[in-house]
């Protein structure tokens, strides 16, 4: 049909409309990035983007995976499975991240079977669940006593940070180890039911999407198969972003260190992705970057951690103020890299407040100012945790605990 030149001039508007659009979504992700291939579901549904296979990087420093189930528990079926299909999602997110912001790497590596399977690691332990949760519960115990289980069973873990499945009990909780390249993320084994993983990952993409109520991971209630898939899927990828230096970052509702990864399933839409509705900020991925699991080029013969002389408040915190000076002093020889520094307290919980990169030098010394995102309240702990790493991917950590006095 022949267009007049009123619906022309409409059309074309509505076009440059579009393209607007697109390019805003296109400038508010940092960089374009190119998705990975994509195919069309089945039926009338949107075209969904598959992550690609898993396969063996032959990286140095890899994540090693665990299903921890106490005596009085079973393990449940298809986990090496569905674990491979967690991963490949996992994988998908970090790489494509790692992508838009510029870093050059292969991605997340994972240890592997001989035969080319991703390797899980199942450890039957030694005693019944309440033996590792403690009664009543602690997470402390959780923790230490499955990594003692796990490291008898494994070996040691240099270069091998652990991502436990725990029959156990319900937790999401990570504990880095960064002097050995390391650390525990814990998650309930609950994830494993295939009302919330799926044993492929066409399957498990669907889940992203799919309404149907089903029980909560470690608990009685329901939600929508979608949620919880998304969240426990999700989940995995933020305690791992601690292991990698991350701290929690509550700037952006899409920030993965905070609870963007409640929307992971929109990154798997062909029309939603581009525009990074799940993302890491660019300080967390220059965080990431930096690490030996993701640098393809650091001095293997450097591992000593950057050393912070001076890590201070200024002068005291007073109530009703936003603005707060910090005094800072480190140094490293073979180069300081990029450092964030979170805010616990003080009417705000877990804001993440400075971020810089050294870009590899020797020192930094000076006054830092930082700006929470509320006024500071009397009488409130007020913590800054400052995380920073070098150019060969040692991290050091420091915090400051005070308390937030009445402004006279």
């Amino acid at each position: 049909m022949k267009v007049a030149p009123r619906s022309l001039l409409v059309a074309v508007s509505a076009l440059l409309i579009t393209l607007a659009i697109s390019l805003m979504a296109q400038l508010d992700t940092g960089n374009t990035h190119q998705l990975p291939s994509s195919k069309e579901k089945q039926g009338s549904g949107p075209e969904l983007i598959i992550p690609p296979p898993l396969k063996d990087l032959s990286k140095d420093h890899k994540v090693r995976l665990v299903y921890f189930v106490p005596k009085d528990r079973e393990a449940k079926a298809n986990y090496r499975e569905k674990s491979e299909v967690l991963m490949r999602v996992v994988a998908d997110i970090y790489r494509r991240e790692m992508q838009t912001h510029k870093h050059e790497t292969r991605g997340l590596d994972f240890e592997f079977e001989e035969d080319g399977r991703l390797k899980v690691h199942l450890i039957k332990a030694k005693h019944p669940a309440v033996f590792y949760t403690g009664d009543p519960f602690d997470i402390d115990h959780l923790l230490n006593s499955q990594q003692q289980e796990i490291w008898e069973a494994t070996g040691f873990s240099r270069n091998r940070p652990t991502l436990v499945f725990s029959e156990a009990g319900a937790v999401a909780e990570a504990r880095p180890i960064p002097h050995i390249y390391s650390g525990l993320a814990c998650v309930s084994g609950d994830i494993f039911r295939d009302e919330i993983t799926a044993s492929t990952i066409e399957e498990q993409i669907h889940h992203f999407m799919n309404s149907t109520e089903v029980r909560k991971v470690a608990g009685t209630e329901k939600q929508s198969r979608s949620r919880e898939a998304q969240t426990s899927n999700g989940v995995l990828i933020h305690e791992l972003g601690h292991i990698f230096g991350m701290l929690h970052d509550t700037r952006d509702f899409r920030n993965i260190m905070m609870r963007g990864y409640d929307d992971l399933g929109k990154m798997f839409n062909a029309k939603s992705a581009g525009q990074r509705p799940v993302r890491f900020s660019a300080a967390h991925a220059r965080m990431a970057s930096v690490t030996r699991f993701f640098s393809e080029a650091y001095d293997k013969k450097d591992m000593k951690p950057p050393e912070i002389n001076a890590f201070k408040l200024s002068k005291s915190a007073k109530a009703g103020v936003k603005t707060i000076d910090l005094n800072i002093n480190m140094h490293d020889e073979g180069g300081l890299g990029p450092m964030i520094i979170m805010q616990r307290g003080g009417g705000q919980i877990d804001a993440f407040v400075k971020d810089l990169d050294l870009k590899g030098k020797n020192k930094y010394s000076g006054t830092l100012t930082v700006k929470s995102p509320r006024p500071l309240v009397a009488g409130q702990p007020l913590i800054y945790i400052i995380n920073v790493f070098d150019i060969n991917g040692n991290l050091s950590q420091q915090v400051i605990n005070a308390r937030v006095e009445e402004n006279p």
